[in-house]
């Protein structure tokens, strides 16, 4: 960041700026010298404000506020590439929350694993009774098959996060195989 470079100009400075009346004073530009070294990393960092927006291209410290704004938290041993796509794919996953593909996608997203098994166990039930017991004895469930080699994250954080790409009544069950 730009903050961090001492002695560097400032590409907007204030005293060329002022009327041609105050070119010549050294106070006036004594102190909008002293202005360009306060604002010179704001206007920088104003100036590529659209970079410190895109998650392919923020700076590593910007990028746990960028994923705030779009809901999504970090595993500390997730990589620095891994927390840009999670972020840069947060909107899509949201809306497919829920899904088959949108677990799969968080799924390939997180670990990079593209050979996922994802077993539903599917169907609904009710009954025609007020109150009655639901018909059937299996609870819903979803079962992964994750390659061994896929996973770099720790795994219980994974489960956690995968138990939230599903709806709440539906357990994740992860089994992690040979490849």
């Amino acid at each position: 960041m730009r903050s961090a470079v001492t002695g560097l100009a400032t590409a907007h400075p204030l005293g060329e700026q002022l009327p041609a009346i105050y070119a010549e004073d050294p106070l006036v530009q004594q102190l909008t010298e002293a202005f360009d070294q306060v604002l010179a990393p704001i206007l920088t960092t104003l100036d590529c404000l659209d970079s410190y927006l895109d998650p392919a291209r923020t700076p590593p410290d910007f990028l746990p506020w960028l994923a705030s704004w779009v809901a999504i938290g970090f595993s500390e041993h997730m990589t620095l590439q891994q927390r840009r796509d999670l972020v840069l794919e947060a909107v899509s996953l949201h809306r497919a929350r829920g899904t088959l593909d949108g677990l799969a996608r968080l799924i390939r997203t997180l670990t990079g694993a593209e050979a996922v098994r994802i077993t539903d166990s599917g169907g609904a039930a009710w009954s025609t009774e007020p109150g009655g017991t639901l018909p059937g004895t299996e609870a819903s469930k979803v079962t992964i098959d994750l390659p061994v080699n896929a996973v770099y994250l720790n795994r219980t954080w994974l489960k956690a996060v995968l138990d939230l790409g599903v709806p709440a009544h539906v357990c994740v069950e992860v089994d992690y195989v040979d490849s």
